[in-house]
């Protein structure tokens, strides 16, 4: 068990590369780098020169965009085989830990599903909302390998501590449930990012989050809800700290450490400009705190249930 709890964690956190390599492929401009899919330019291999390329598709050649977008595809796909490597694992030696299986089966299924997705992606010429699914499907992944990955931790010899003297559980669930949807807003206030650049070529980043409309208004009203709420789910979290266990106490540090760097970068966006390696982060952040927030809830349901 101990050797597929390692494997479980090291691909927990190859997932997390993954989705931050996706958000520089999409802020490099590199999404349609290869036009067609799975292959690139029609080659298992993309072109190096402009004779390997179908004379069609020609003016659609980028060396750099298309080995950029070629190098996430092979990312996901190796991802993908460690997923598929834990969930097989699960299957034929922890059949009895229906937690670890039934996660990890439904992970290996999402990933394919995700990948396939990726096709609609590039045939949709990176439609927002086709895009949003695919950040969806990514985000669910990536916690049913949290789940799964915590299960298989949950014999660890660190002790389950006194039972809570409140339900708390029921809050962080609002709090992740929160999280995620201003993740996704946020991948939507970044489709009408790149739209008003394609737009209003001349006018400022800040300029063109203005452009945004309601998904920026929208994005803005769940970040305040998200940091005020999380600020007072850690605060009665805290109150019973010498309840908690260290991973859960982690995880309210982890919490916290992520919506100040949020906050940082969210005043940058409207004051200073918009910058797409910041834009990555701020995505890739946000990933982190939804996967903390759902630590901390796995923790305190286990204390609830003692």
């Amino acid at each position: 068990m101990k050797s597929f709890r390692k494997f479980s964690f090291f691909t927990t956190i190859a997932t997390y590369m993954l989705i931050f390599v996706g958000g520089l492929v999409r802020v490099s401009g590199a999404g349609l780098g290869c036009p067609d899919w799975p292959t690139c330019f029609g080659r298992w291999i993309p072109p190096t020169s402009l004779d390997q390329v179908p004379p069609e598709m020609v003016d659609q050649f980028n060396i750099t965009l298309a080995w950029i977008e070629y190098s996430n595809r092979v990312c996901g796909m190796l991802v993908g085989l460690l997923i598929l490597t834990v969930a097989v694992w699960a299957i034929m030696k922890f059949r009895d830990n229906k937690k670890v299986l039934y996660a990890t089966s439904a992970a290996a299924l999402l990933t394919a599903i995700t990948g396939l997705q990726g096709a609609k992606v590039i045939s949709s010429l990176l439609e927002p909302v086709v895009i949003t699914v695919h950040m969806l499907l990514a985000l669910l992944i990536v916690s049913l390998m949290i789940y799964a990955t915590f299960h298989a931790y949950q014999d660890e010899k660190e002790e389950v501590k006194e039972k809570l003297p409140v339900k708390l559980s029921g809050q962080i669930k609002v709090l992740w449930i929160a999280g995620f949807v201003q993740l996704l807003i946020g991948t939507q206030v970044r489709s009408g990012i790149e739209m008003a650049m394609r737009e209003f070529p001349n006018l400022t980043s800040i300029e063109w989050l203005s452009k945004v409309g309601m998904f920026n208004h929208m994005h803005m009203t769940v970040g305040v809800f998200v940091v005020a709420f999380g600020l007072h789910v850690a605060v009665k979290c805290l109150k019973h700290k010498e309840q908690l266990t260290l991973l859960a106490r982690r995880s309210i540090l982890f919490m916290a450490g992520a919506v100040t760097v949020q906050l940082i970068i969210g005043v940058t966006f409207m004051v200073v400009a918009t910058q797409p390696i910041t834009q990555v982060f701020h995505l890739w952040v946000a990933s982190l705190f939804i996967g903390a927030v759902l630590l901390l809830y796995l923790s305190v349901q286990k204390l609830e249930k003692n």
